[in-house]
């Protein structure tokens, strides 16, 4: 008869019980030569046939095709098996079997099961392996999908492997898709479902191998190259090092959630018990990937503001330095600036405390190494706009006042250049534009508009043939507009004359823009404040506050300014910021991008992204622009609040986390 391997660990709970105790009278009746009374005359109404201390009929009779109580026993079966009780299995003895083999050090009761042979063989190739683990019957409900095991090597490395699929087989050669076994079971007196009648059985997809060169080494990782041997247990991870270093998450960094699984955290036998996950910020491996830029991403309503504000108050901890490449000393460090493009008037908060923090969560802020409390240095920088006023009234943070002055728009025409401005339009505009700033007069918006609606202007540009009649008068149509004229040259600070005050490292610079009613002047104003920092951080000669200073730009709802190009004038904009991806981990310039739009980025501007973190959403083309494999974006829609996917291939393999549940400032 042959036993499968998971058939030895389904019975493998029986051996070592102990025999019956033998009865007070046994050995009284043996002394005295007495015959014991048999089952038939003593035994009580309804028993098995036997008193109290015997048993039923000999489990192995129908096996072996003897009768019951016959004694008799088939000449291919020993009469007793070594180390094993008489009622035990009649498994061979093979001399020699267990010689040279350590017992594992893991208890029956901390294993899910063992690694078997018994389905499919064990293997390992360079395009995959197949690891098929038999899970014990007591610990099925707590396994998961996507849950992260191990497997001890002698020697004692590790196989650090995740769960890839479950599934259920049947021990015995039962056909229950028929209609009789389904109303049974569906019926009031079907029997529960017995756990051991079914294989249940896991695939371990092979992540890593962890081990160490040395007894005091630090523990490392590498591929996957040798598999288990069959009937090694199968052990749920319980050391926080051995998951960290398992998917290579950085041991500190920057502060972004807990690990989880299926929206469970994982827990480990360390304090605290769960996993924190850090994003990479020093120049171990290269330069801190917040220059690498990120994205959050996900459908209103699933916490993107809260998930932002936890992560940015990071960036900003007094300690957070970061390296110039320009500076003569290549260990000056400064703190970052931090600049956010606000639409919501909700990240000023970040100047106010959370008041509803408790001892116990600050305990455990400090003891991740969380940045939590207020920024003292936070400011809102707000545009005046004709007939538009900002309330202010959604944080204490201290509030100055600015104004774009025209003259930004010379070497910018791309601002006051409509979306639907075609190629020759947009060349006309920069040739009316050059020859209005090379004059006396002073160079504001009124005054453009006033030169090239001179009927003597038109006839100039017209008649020379420098511009046809109606490429000229279709660029007057869409720059004469009263939204420019509320924004450009009002009665406050140019902002040129500010930037040392925006631009300062440690601070938080928020552009508040949620008081103004017009969606053209909002992009205005967002796109002023970025093109001041790319021209500037990528220009040879630039003001030394923006160029000498590590900048982080927060843009929130960034599909309205780096949507895919829809004509020359979103064609210039992407190629300008495209060119800033590119160059930020070199000019200290780090993008951190907030859409419930993914889609609708430029492919440019996105294959520069190195970090994605996606919370829910259910827009199928948003999902498949990701790009995250297909075991991952099948999770996505199913994200609740709070939890997500990280997708940061330069940090850790990929993996799903649950952010903080309180945030580490005002919130509301």
């Amino acid at each position: 008869m042959k036993y499968e391997d998971a058939d030895i660990l389904a019975f493998s709970s029986t051996r070592g019980k102990k025999s019956r105790a033998p009865d007070e009278n046994e050995g009284a009746e043996k002394s005295t030569g007495k015959e014991p009374k048999t089952g038939s005359e003593n035994s009580p109404s309804g028993s098995y046939g036997g008193g109290p201390d015997t048993f039923p009929e000999d489990p192995l009779a129908s096996v072996y095709g003897r009768a019951a109580g016959s004694g008799s026993v088939p000449d291919s079966v020993p009469d007793s098996v070594p180390g094993s009780d008489s009622a035990d299995l009649p498994f061979e003895d093979f001399g020699g079997y267990d010689e040279g083999i350590a017992p594992s050090s893991a208890s029956a009761d901390e294993a899910f099961g063992i690694v078997t042979t018994g389905i499919d063989p064990l293997e390992i190739t360079p395009a995959g392996a197949t690891i098929t683990g038999y899970i014990s019957s007591l610990r099925r409900n707590q396994i998961r999908l996507g849950a992260y095991v191990v497997v001890p090597y002698e020697g004692g490395e590790k196989l650090f492997a995740r769960i890839g699929k479950l599934q259920y087989r049947q021990e015995f050669a039962v056909d229950d898709a028929t209609e009789l076994h389904s109303r049974r079971m569906l019926g009031g007196r079907a029997s529960p479902v017995n756990e051991e009648d079914y294989k249940f059985l896991a695939y371990l997809d092979p992540l890593c191998i962890l081990y160490r060169k040395g007894q005091d080494s630090p523990l490392s990782r590498r591929m996957a190259d040798r598999i288990p041997r069959p009937n090694t247990p199968i052990l749920p991870v319980r050391d926080r090092l051995e998951v960290q270093t398992g998917l290579n998450i950085p041991e500190e960094g920057v502060f972004l959630g807990h690990l989880s699984v299926g929206g469970e955290l994982v827990k480990t036998h360390s304090e605290p018990e769960t996993v924190a996950y850090y994003l990479r910020n020093d120049y171990s491996m290269g330069d801190p990937l917040v220059f690498r830029h990120m994205l959050v991403c996900g459908s209103t309503g699933t916490g993107k503001t809260f998930l932002s504000k936890n992560i940015l108050r990071q960036f900003m901890s007094e300690s957070n330095r970061y390296r110039l490449r320009n500076s003569p000393d290549d260990r000056a460090r400064k703190n970052p600036c931090l600049v956010i493009m606000d639409p919501q008037d909700e990240y000023s908060q970040l100047f106010e405390d959370n008041e509803t923090l408790t001892d116990k969560d600050r305990f455990r802020f400090e003891s991740e190494k969380v940045a939590y409390g207020r920024i003292p240095s936070t400011k809102a920088f707000v545009a005046k706009v004709e007939g538009q006023a900002y309330p202010g009234d959604k944080s204490r943070a201290e509030q100055h006042e600015f104004t774009i002055p025209f003259s930004l728009v010379e070497h910018n025409s791309w601002l006051i250049a409509a979306t639907g401005m075609s190629e020759l339009q947009y060349i006309g505009l920069e040739l009316l534009l050059g020859d209005f700033f090379k004059s006396s007069v002073p160079h504001t918006y009124l005054n453009f508009i006033s030169h090239i609606d001179n009927e003597g202007t038109r006839s100039y540009y017209v008649d020379s043939g420098k511009l046809h009649e109606a490429s000229y008068d279709g660029i007057v149509r869409r720059v004469k507009s009263r939204f420019f004229s509320k924004v450009f040259d009002q009665d406050a600070t140019p902002i040129t004359e500010v930037l040392d005050r925006i631009f300062k490292p440690g601070q938080v610079s928020v552009f508040p823009t949620e008081y103004i009613s017009t969606p053209r002047i909002r992009d205005l104003i967002v796109l002023t404040i970025m093109s001041l920092i790319v021209d500037n951080k990528l220009g040879t000669t630039g003001t030394d506050a923006i160029k000498n200073t590590p900048i982080i730009l927060c843009l929130d709802e960034a599909h309205r300014y780096l949507s895919r190009a829809g004509g020359e004038h979103s064609r210039l904009i992407i190629s300008r910021f495209a060119d800033a991806a590119r160059q930020g981990r070199k000019e200290g310039l780090g993008l951190f991008l907030i859409t419930q739009d993914p889609q609708d980025i430029d492919d440019t501007v996105f294959k520069q992204i190195n970090t994605k973190l996606i919370l829910n959403l259910n827009n199928d083309a948003a999902i498949s622009s990701l790009k995250v494999p297909k075991e991952y974006e099948r999770r996505i829609p199913y994200l609740k609040k709070g939890q997500m996917i990280v997708h940061s291939p330069d940090n850790s393999d990929i993996v799903e986390i649950i952010g903080l549940s309180n945030c580490v400032v005002k919130h509301q």
